[in-house]
This record gives structure tokens, C-alpha cells and sequence, in this order.
């Protein structure tokens, strides 16, 4: 499987890696230069570049990817026409992650096909385990 992570935040980063290690082919994308060189000997590929430039996307092989994960967490904006680029781009499956409900709803609008709430799930996940007496 190929994945292309966009967006090397904390939750781009762990889950590039984390793919990479059960063995997907992982191309991780982001426009800072640090966070690429911070990630590149973990993954197939680490790209510097604006994700929301088409001809970016297709001169790196973005547009042959199975899933697109668009996790830019510091731009709703460029998350959203990520989602729309990659769905226009043809890309079978595209996950997004969103800071709230409302994002998700927009996300979804859009064409993600999957929305995480990463803090949102997280949370639930701690209270069960903390109601569970784990």
C-alpha cells in the first residue's frame, strides 16, 4: 500500500512512521525543510512542498498514491483544498484530520472520505479506560 502523509505535525509524523514500520510505502510531505529531514530516514520518500500546488502533487507520483492522509493542522485551509485536490486527483481514499466537529462536517462536505478527531478520540478512549479502572 502507498500512503502520502501531508502535514508532519505530531499526528502526520507518528502516523507516517508508524506506517512506514508495518511496512506501507510512505511518502511524507510537508513545507518545512526540518520536519522532512526530521522524518526522511523513516519513510520511502520526504518531500518539501506545497501540497496544495497540482503539479507538485503529480511531479512527486501524489496523484498514484491508495490514500491520502491531509493532516496540515496549522492551516484549515490548505487541509480543505488538500482534500478537494486529492479527490479531483482521483486518489481512492482520502483521510483528513480535524481539530473539531465542524471541520470534520466541512471535511466531509468536501469529499474525505474519512475524518479523524484525534484529540476527541483520544479523550474518549482515555475516559473509557480511566471508567474501566485500566
Amino acid at each position: 500500500m502507498k500512503v502520502a502523509v501531508v502535514g508532519l505535525g505530531l499526528f502526520g509524523r507518528a502516523l507516517a512512521v508508524d506506517l512506514a514500520r508495518a511496512g506501507a510505502e510512505v511518502v511524507a510531505v510537508d513545507t518545512d525543510q526540518e520536519l522532512i529531514d526530521g522524518v526522511r530516514d523513516d519513510v520511502a520518500l520526504a518531500v518539501c512542498l506545497d501540497a496544495t500546488d497540482e503539479r507538485e502533487l503529480r511531479a512527486q507520483g501524489i496523484d498514484k498514491v491508495d490514500v491520502l492522509v491531509a493532516s496540515i493542522g496549522n492551516d484549515f485551509e490548505a487541509n480543505q483544498l488538500l482534500v478537494v485536490l486529492a479527490r479531483e486527483l482521483g486518489i481512492p481514499k482520502v483521510v483528513a484530520r480535524a481539530p473539531s466537529a465542524n471541520h470534520a462536517r466541512i471535511l466531509k462536505l468536501l469529499g474525505a472520505h474519512e475524518v479523524v478527531l484525534p484529540e476527541i478520540e483520544v479523550a474518549e478512549r482515555t475516559a473509557r479506560a480511566l471508567l474501566s479502572g485500566a
